[in-house]
């Protein structure tokens, strides 16, 4: 795919997400961002690399459903919420999905990293995340946490449209916590991961949940807390203000997005042979099959 692409002209938008993606290889990062773009329309050309793009592994998929499982109780608070149905409809929902295929004439339909390549055959696939599900939903009950999140007032809930967006300068900043509310003064987040946290990606989010807070709604920074819920190990943790830089962030989001631009060219183009493959990463690539069948 050597022809010009244009890139968006109302501004860069940055993401931890975006940011670890070109981390991970700077090849994937181009058919995430730019080489996917339209493949959602029939005959665009870019299928494949849209079909790759939406490809999501196991546990990210599982992460997911408990964060959508938790939106509904808290947002929705339907009366006698039952948390472990609530998960198992959103995971008969999705195996249903992936058993029919329906990815293949709609990509927005989950398809899962594993299936895809090879990696594992369906059943075990499904078995697996059957138990990982009802581990990570037995650790939210036990935790204590769905109770805590019951008792907040309906009016103490802030309601979003996740993702959530604020700026940094120019840069669009996008980040999606799991919920927000109020209590006790403060401007509450909550955040999910599933044993796999990175110490500096947590440092992050608490920062951007501060400069939201102060952008977006004039709230002071010290008055917002990062809570991480580790889906794992049930325990729930937080910074406190002293570990977390506001500024530090600022300069790295700065710096990061000069980065990723720097591969545009003077016109203000994308070119795919300007972003680097990182060869070692292939086999945990989702854009594996695209780059195998050009070669």
């Amino acid at each position: 795919m050597n022809e010009e692409l244009l890139r968006d002209e109302k501004g860069f938008s940055w993401s931890l997400s975006r940011e670890r993606l070109f981390e991970f290889c700077p090849r994937a990062y181009f058919y995430h961002y730019y080489g996917s773009a339209g493949g959602f329309e029939q005959f665009s050309g870019a299928e494949l690399l849209y079909q790759l793009k939406k490809l999501q592994p196991l546990d990210l998929w599982i992460n997911s459903i408990c964060t959508e499982v938790l939106r509904d109780l808290f947002y929705e608070n339907p009366e006698n919420f039952n948390i472990h149905k609530a998960a198992k409809r959103y995971f008969h929902q999705g195996v249903r999905s992936i058993s029919m295929r329906e990815w293949r004439d709609d990509p927005q339909k989950l398809n899962l990293f594993e299936l895809y390549y090879g990696l594992k055959e369906i059943n075990e696939l499904i078995e697996n995340g059957s138990m990982f599900l009802e581990k990570s939903i037995d650790s939210l009950i036990e935790s204590g946490l769905p109770d805590y999140l019951r008792e907040v007032p309906y009016l103490d809930r802030k309601t979003f449209t996740f993702p959530v967006c604020t700026n940094i300068g120019k840069i669009k900043i996008w980040f999606a916590p799991v919920l927000v509310w109020q209590e006790d003064g403060l401007l509450k987040f909550l955040t999910l991961n599933n044993g796999h946290s990175d110490k500096s990606k947590a440092h992050y989010s608490a920062a951007l949940h501060k400069i939201y807070a102060f952008n977006n709604l004039r709230i002071k920074p010290e008055r917002v807390v990062t809570l991480n819920f580790d889906l794992t190990t049930g325990e729930t943790t937080a910074l406190s203000d002293e570990e977390i830089n506001v500024s530090e962030l600022i300069e790295h989001v700065k710096d990061s997005t000069a980065e990723m631009l720097s591969l545009l060219t003077d016109h203000n183009s994308v070119f795919e042979d300007e972003f680097s493959k990182k060869t070692n990463n292939c086999a945990k690539c989702k854009f594996q099959k695209y780059c195998t069948d050009k070669e």
